[in-house]
């Protein structure tokens, strides 16, 4: 299919572009890294002590269950030195709050384009090639999808901070139009995608057209791209001062008071990574 063809591409022209780029210094990375730790722990600990949970995840064997308390007894080790630290559970508490606020913004985000997507007949039916059953299973999930979205945008603190989130989205995914573009037009990495098939060669090219066309519009709103380059500098100028970074090093604050900048720029679109879920989940069905 050639959605999925370009999906696939853009993550792997993403891959490539990224590599030897430093996004964060080691400190924040690290602290990152340990409250991560700390979390999976947590549930495995938890795990271990629920019995109902362990003998169904396991389905009663012995052996499975044996190996996963003897883990949860070094992990509650590790979790103890870690809790231990009170500079490190501040700043955990802090990243966590942030990572499931941008968790719900990002699941509304997809929420709603799946819900309006299942709306739109003919979306579906060529999505599905006319499927009776898969159309019935996107109008079953789409039901459930409008329900669980009521409840995420009747919050009104959350919904205050998803516009933050979506502009984020929005300088990342022009940020990832760049990197495949740039890729396409890059003979050996394409030829490193493409792999001597001139046919998905000839695809990525046309796909890399369309990437442009996008990218064009988005660079051409200046509004747009000075909340991105405000973006870029906050990251910058906050990656070193970890208890007021989110999961992505940047402040929240900063990143609301730079969302302000993009309320009359006309930008609305779901950004490429909550697009990616969405799609992935349609084709999925």
């Amino acid at each position: 299919m050639h959605l999925q063809s370009f999906v696939f591409s853009l993550l792997l022209a993403t891959s490539v572009a990224a590599k030897g780029n430093k996004t964060h210094e080691t400190k924040t990375l690290s602290e990152m890294g340990e409250c991560k730790e700390m979390v999976r722990l947590n549930a495995l600990v938890d795990l271990a002590s629920n019995t109902t949970k362990l003998d169904k995840v396991t389905k009663n064997n012995a052996t499975k269950i044996a190996e996963i308390q003897a883990k949860a007894s070094t992990a509650s080790t590790t979790l103890k030195t870690l809790q231990s630290n009170s500079t490190l559970v501040s700043a955990c508490a802090v990243i966590d709050a942030q990572e499931a606020e941008d968790d719900s913004c990002q699941e509304t985000f997809a929420l709603q384009r799946f819900v309006k997507f299942a709306a739109n007949s003919t979306a579906v039916a060529t999505a599905t090639k006319n499927n009776a059953t898969k159309i019935a299973n996107i109008q079953l999930e789409a039901s459930k999808a409008a329900s669980k979205l009521q409840t995420l945008t009747s919050n009104s603190t959350l919904q205050a901070a998803c516009p933050a989130v979506m502009q984020k989205d929005e300088c990342d995914s022009m940020k990832m139009l760049q990197k495949f573009v740039d890729v396409a037009n890059n003979q050996t990495k394409l030829d490193a995608l493409a792999k001597g098939n001139t046919t998905k060669e000839a695809e990525i090219k046309a796909k890399a057209a369309t990437a442009q066309t996008k990218l064009t519009a988005m660079q051409s709103n200046a509004t747009f791209t000075a909340a991105c380059t405000a973006l870029e500098n906050s990251d910058k100028g906050t990656s070193s001062t970890s208890s007021s970074s989110s999961s992505n090093g940047i402040s929240s604050t900063s990143t609301k008071s730079a969302a302000s900048i993009l309320k009359n720029s006309g930008v609305g679109a779901v950004g490429i990574s909550t697009i990616l879920v969405v799609m992935l989940g349609m084709f999925a069905l």
